[in-house]
């Protein structure tokens, strides 16, 4: 027998099922004894475990309202799918990323929530690691000790006087442009850990259109961000 949360009630007169975000909850009057609800719902069991597999399948959007089942990559949408399989993986295919999980996992979303963020967090740390090795011999620099990738809420980017760099997962749905902006904005602070007019010739040096860049931020970073 399937889990389920039992509502009873003196108003209520029937039996009744709800099936939702992958729960199920009893209502029933309150005269009628468990060991009929039981027996009810061993007849129901068959359309319930069919009902709780459509939504497995589906995914209610409001578990994931960051991506509303697709999600944005380097400004590119890329739908997401969500299926019951033999192993937990995430493969990209056709502008489509294919999210199972282990028949084994009981908490399903939160393997979706974690391979999602381990996919995101290495496409993003991928791309930035190649665009720092190609500014950092323009700039002149040496690579940073450290790079990280984490979620912020109100800001893009932190460099600090370890010359260690951290970017804001978030980034991953930006276009490539205003990324690049970030990272030379970043690797701009390991010379001047300010934003005095020294740092902003410096930025401005290796990317004159830093305002473009930064005003995109501004207008349109709120899009970028969700939350798992």
């Amino acid at each position: 027998m399937f889990d389920y949360q039992l509502k009873k009630s003196k108003r209520r007169k029937t039996v009744a099922i709800k099936v939702h975000d992958q729960s199920v909850t009893v209502y029933a009057p309150h005269y009628v004894a468990q060991k009929q609800i039981d027996s009810w719902l061993l007849e129901k069991q068959p359309w319930i475990e069919a009902q709780l597999k459509k939504q497995l399948n589906a995914v209610d959007i409001k578990q994931y309202p960051l991506i509303h089942n697709k999600i944005k990559i380097f400004s590119d949408w890329v739908k997401l799918s969500f299926l019951e399989s033999s192993l937990s993986d995430i493969q990209e295919h056709n502008n489509v990323l294919l999210v199972t999980h282990s028949t084994r996992v009981k908490n399903y979303n939160g393997k979706y929530e974690s391979l999602i963020k381990q996919y995101l967090e290495e496409k993003l740390a991928a791309y930035i690691e190649m665009r720092i090795n190609y500014y950092c011999k323009i700039m002149k620099e040496e690579l940073p000790q450290k790079l990280s990738i984490a979620i912020y809420k109100r800001r893009w980017g932190s460099c600090n006087s370890r010359r260690e760099l951290t970017f804001n997962l978030h980034l991953i749905g930006a276009p490539h442009a205003v990324i690049d902006y970030v990272i030379v904005h970043e690797l701009a602070h390991l010379q001047y850990l300010n934003h005095s007019k020294d740092f902003w010739a410096r930025v401005e040096a290796f990317f004159p259109d830093h305002k473009i860049a930064s005003d995109w931020l501004k207008t349109q970073g709120t899009s970028l961000q969700w939350v798992f």
